[in-house]
């Protein structure tokens, strides 16, 4: 399936999924937290059309990448905060379990480098964890920023940095999340086994040195004892966030009890938007979004919360 196929096709699914997700349709007036002259709205309450895009070979990295991002960059006022994203399964090549989630967290205001690439088909491969896809993404995103013609050009905040993955991908993130370049962390139905399985153990998780969220489906998730037990070890400020009815796959498939059922990953995604809005963007109602004894998201059916060392 080349681009002429995927892309029309793909902006076309974005315009539908945003149009559907998102609550509030206002523009931004300042995404640089640090300089605003009045309290910005949450992230959560912004959405923008999205593109999603090769990105630029400007290196040899561990990985090809899938840039997505707010489509009229000139609607966007200040730099944009950068997401990395890794797959479940450890996907290398392929790039599509995640499309609609990825789409989404870029709606709301963030540039999203996904691992694999843009026009390659659709693949069921299994790789082992390789944090260096993480991390060269992050050294692309650096390189876009300065880069002659780039449409990226002085678009990107280099101090606003977040990783993320799903299952084997979450692994990666929070090994990369050591990298001095990472400001928040974000693991998604995943965490180190106790016996290092896959490469890496649970004393990896003493290098963390940012915000740390963990978010799991519950029992029947099998991240969800590897979820509990990481949350319990990390000494860095960190959230754990639980809905059983998602499993391992729900939020990413949009399955609740292993039925079809769109709004929980419409519930993930406000999660994900959220959690890098306040430990990215610094915004205080994202903030209370995870924090507090009324926070919004203590407040949503399905889900428990807990926090620690904020």
């Amino acid at each position: 399936m080349g681009k002429a196929f995927l892309k029309p096709a793909l902006v076309a699914a974005v315009t539908a999924v945003v149009a559907l997700t998102a609550a509030v349709a206002t523009r931004p007036s300042d995404t640089e937290i640090a300089v605003a002259a009045a309290p910005e709205p949450p992230a959560a309450a912004v959405f923008h059309p999205v593109v999603r895009e090769a990105a630029a070979r400007t290196g040899n990295y561990a990985a090809e990448y899938t840039v997505y991002r707010p489509a009229d960059l000139d609607r966007v006022r200040g730099r944009l905060p950068v997401v990395v994203f890794g797959n479940g399964a450890c996907r290398h090549v392929s790039n599509d379990e995640l499309l609609t989630v990825e789409t989404l967290l870029a709606a709301h205001g963030f540039v999203v480098v996904a691992v694999g690439g843009f026009d390659k088909p659709a693949l069921t491969e299994n790789g082992s964890p390789d944090p260096k896809v993480i991390t060269d993404a992050i050294t692309w995103a650096g390189r876009e920023n300065d880069r002659r013609g780039s449409d990226l050009r002085d678009r990107l905040d280099p101090r606003r940095i977040g990783v993320t993955g799903h299952s084997c991908g979450g692994i990666e993130a929070l090994v990369a999340g050591a990298d001095p370049r990472v400001k928040s962390v974000l693991s998604l139905d995943s965490g180190f086994f106790e016996d290092g399985t896959l490469g890496y153990g649970r004393e990896n998780l003493r290098k963390l040195h940012t915000p740390t969220l963990f978010v799991d489906g519950g029992p029947n998730d099998v991240a969800y004892p590897n979820s509990g037990a990481n949350y319990d070890l990390v000494t860095v400020p960190a959230v754990r966030a639980t809905n059983p009815a998602a499993g391992h796959t729900g939020f990413v498939y949009g399955q609740r009890d292993g039925n079809p059922d769109p709004s929980v990953r419409e519930e993930a995604v406000r999660v994900l938007v959220a959690w890098f809005d306040f430990t990215l963007n610094g915004n205080r109602t994202a903030r209370g979004y995870f924090l507090g004894a009324g926070c919004g998201l203590c407040a949503t059916p399905g889900w428990t919360v807990s926090s620690k060392n904020f």
